[in-house]
């Protein structure tokens, strides 16, 4: 039976955004949620992390060879990698939350000198990446990290974050892990925010169509829908400062669209992360005040 949850910011019971819902093809019991004190945007009601486990156990989506999609990414994986170690050249321990599409974004890493580690709850992703890539990923209940309490990361990395059920915990945990100049590496969607949303909102209110964007449920399902100021709010709750904020990443395997759509998409993509509307939020975060030992370390490389 779905559960009633309140906004992870401000703890504030949140109002439907009938749109937003529609837009995503969600139906009852499921609907999205805006705070009315701070606006943040959630699944309310949502799953029980029982009925997670069952979707990331069975559902299609999760399978294995959906998980081989990141063995085509390389390229993008360096890219992101050479973004992170501007910040902190010097390799050491990556974990990463969630195996990352199969695992191949930590294959990328440990092969640029990174000790790896990831923790997943989907089993089917985390025997693929194991199975496929030999790296040692643990299944954990809805990403919980408490088991590895007492070892610290330099850096840990995830795309998991708009899927947790309770982010200011992952968030502590990871805060927690963290060495004393380690970084966090997070994307989440830019959804709603984004300028191709924006222009689909735009299309739905003049003509109320909303069946020309569905996708399937499962890809759309997610706990939290970040703005760039809700995911910096968050941070910063937890103990977290953000070093670096991007809504564009040229190339995203997930954003450039096939087909005829993708001469839409790509120059809507582009044009949107100018202005903080990009279709996705890459974060670089390290711990409140680490930012001058981070700088040095940068410096030093």
């Amino acid at each position: 039976m779905p559960e009633t949850v309140a906004c992870a910011l401000c703890q504030s019971p949140g109002v439907p955004d009938v749109p937003k819902t529609r837009l995503l093809n969600l139906h009852a019991p499921y609907e999205i949620c805006r705070c009315p004190r701070c606006g943040f945007l959630f699944l309310n009601p949502r799953p029980t992390v029982d009925e997670m486990e069952v979707m990331y156990t069975t559902d299609p989506y999760y399978a294995a060879d959906n998980a081989t999609r990141g063995a085509t990414r390389s390229r993008f994986y360096h890219d992101r990698m050479d973004r992170l170690e501007r910040h902190r050249p010097e390799r050491g321990r990556m974990l990463g939350v969630g195996c990352l599409e199969g695992g191949y974004a930590l294959d990328v890493a440990r092969a640029r000198g990174w000790e790896v580690l990831g923790v997943e709850f989907s089993p089917i992703l985390a025997d693929h990446a194991r199975s496929a890539l030999g790296i040692d990923v643990r299944v954990a209940r809805a990403w919980d990290l408490s088991g590895l309490r007492g070892e610290r990361f330099d850096a840990i990395a995830s795309q998991s974050l708009e899927h947790v059920p309770d982010a200011g915990l992952t968030l502590d945990q990871c805060a927690e892990l963290l060495t004393p100049e380690g970084l966090l590496l997070l994307e989440v969607p830019n959804q709603f925010r984004a300028l191709v949303d924006v222009l689909k909102m735009a299309v739905i209110r003049a003509g109320g169509a909303y069946e020309w964007f569905h996708r399937s449920l499962t890809f759309e399902f997610h706990t939290l829908y970040f703005t760039p100021r809700t995911i910096r709010r968050l941070l910063e709750q937890h103990g977290l400062e953000v070093l670096a904020l991007r809504t564009y990443l040229p190339a995203h395997p997930l954003y450039v669209g096939r087909g005829p759509k993708q001469w839409i998409q790509r120059p809507a993509h582009a044009i949107g992360g100018l202005v903080g509307r990009g279709p996705c939020i890459e974060v670089i975060a390290g711990r409140a005040g680490a930012r001058s030992g981070l700088r040095a370390t940068a410096a030093r490389g």
